[in-house]
């Protein structure tokens, strides 16, 4: 949304002088390394302290440094505050948490579905809303208007949302049965008690141990993260692209995104009618052995069209922009792009909400970690390569970048759950408190 400000932001006398960077588009490359550290974070914190207690914390961190980029009155100070800002976006690594908590196994694929529509639309809405309100009443209601939306949703989750994670809920019946003089003497096994090594281990190192030791986890993670990192090049280069190529104008330019904006809205209703419907069938089988396979990697084929969905996207996208082709050709080819990525984050995320158990919001800030490394550091790559051989042979090299993952989704389908069997506590299909199912167990690797 801020990408599309810069020039504002040079001739507004209220601020001191603006540098043009040597990186392009630098408020979103901020935005991603906010995002990188952010749920390393957030999502321990979330499992060590219950979801509703950051999540509300960090909701009010988040406004308040919003509203001081509305505020700001040099560069440094917008840039700065803009970083930190995104530091505070806990939201995003804990909802697919709340997911879990709230919905069964076969209703996961829908609610996962709804969740990320919201967290993939934004990006694409914000640059269309952006354009035009920063060029009708100035840059600094394009942060205004986040600040204010930002603060009614906030106080919404303060007053509706309530703790969902389970093992909070048992470590506060567990201390008011302590508390309770009747109850006493009574000892539960529902909350451990934690020591030093173990709140370590939640805080700082769990996200890191999941994606190291659980090859699962690597490969859905690498998998999600070229998948982002392919579409948010195309999103720093829509822009420039279509007000140099097809000479519209900087509010018209925000409309090009409405491709992507499509394409993300028709993955997720895909994803929200099929990714549960494969469960749902085992489930209302008879026979006890469709029962017992019905595991999270029969989620994945979708992951198989929307690699080649998202190669194509950027292979019409390039070649139409080379030829100067209509621009709804590039359009649809950008709304190809969107449907994969909405496909292959949906179903990817699902897949690891339902393999790690009470773990699910590290593992989840795990995959963002790395998501947000290469959507920041991947669409640097584009300028360089757009300049030596031009859209056209430069989205075709994308391309074949991104069907390098298509093998992944029937790797893990053949070895994923036998990969979970030999961890330290098992994996199944995550939903249990202590070890079997739902233990944060890491596979292959034994305390």
């Amino acid at each position: 949304m801020h990408h599309h400000c810069r020039a504002r932001l040079a001739s507004d006398p209220g601020l001191l002088p603006f540098q043009q960077p040597a990186v392009p588009h630098p408020p979103r490359h901020n935005r991603e390394l906010g995002e990188i550290f952010a749920p390393l974070v957030w999502g321990p914190l979330s499992e060590l302290y219950g979801r509703r207690w950051i999540l509300n914390e960090a909701n009010l961190l988040f406004t308040v440094l919003l509203a001081g980029t509305a505020l700001s009155t040099s560069s440094q100070m917008l840039i700065a505050l803009w970083f930190l800002s995104r530091l505070a976006t806990a939201c995003i690594p804990i909802g697919p948490g709340i997911v879990k908590d709230l919905f069964p196994k076969d209703q996961r694929g829908r609610a996962m579905s709804v969740m990320s529509l919201t967290s993939v639309v934004g990006p694409v809405v914000g640059p269309i809303v952006g354009s035009y309100l920063g060029e009708r009443a100035g840059w600094r209601w394009v942060f205004r208007l986040p600040t204010l939306l930002s603060g009614a949703l906030g106080l919404l989750i303060l007053i509706v949302y309530r703790e969902t994670y389970k093992l909070t809920i048992l470590k506060c019946k567990a201390a008011a049965l302590q508390h309770n003089p009747r109850t006493n003497t009574h000892h539960t096994t529902a909350s451990p008690p934690r020591t030093t090594a173990n709140t370590n281990n939640l805080i700082l190192l769990r996200p890191l141990t999941l994606l190291t030791h659980s090859p699962t986890l690597l490969l859905a993670t690498l998998h999600l993260s070229l998948i982002y990192g392919l579409t948010y090049l195309i999103m720093t280069t829509i822009a420039p692209v279509f007000q140099d190529t097809y000479a519209f104008s900087e509010g018209a330019s925000g409309l090009a995104f409405l491709g992507l904006c499509l394409g993300f809205t028709l993955g997720a209703l895909l994803c929200s009618l099929l990714l549960d419907r494969y469960i749902t069938r085992r489930r209302s089988s008879p026979s006890p052995s469709s029962h017992a396979s019905a595991s999270p990697e029969q989620r994945l084929p979708p992951l198989f069209l929307a690699c080649v969905l998202t190669s194509g996207g950027l292979f019409l996208f390039g070649w139409s922009v080379h030829y100067r082709i209509h621009y709804l050709v590039p359009i649809v080819g950008t709304a190809m792009v969107g449907l994969g990525l909405a496909a292959t984050s949906i179903t990817v995320q699902t897949y690891v909400v339902n393999s790690f158990g009470v773990c699910a919001v590290s593992a989840i800030s795990a995959l963002m970690v790395v998501r947000n490394v290469t959507a920041a550091v991947l669409p640097l790559a584009g300028p360089p390569l757009f300049r030596a051989v031009g859209h056209g042979w430069g989205e075709t090299v994308l391309a074949g970048v991104g069907l390098l993952v298509v093998p992944v989704p029937g790797v893990l389908m053949r070895f994923g759950g036998r990969w979970k069997m030999g961890g330290r506590r098992g994996g199944g299909d995550g939903d249990g408190v202590g070890g079997g199912d739902g233990g944060c167990g890491v596979e292959g690797h034994r305390g």
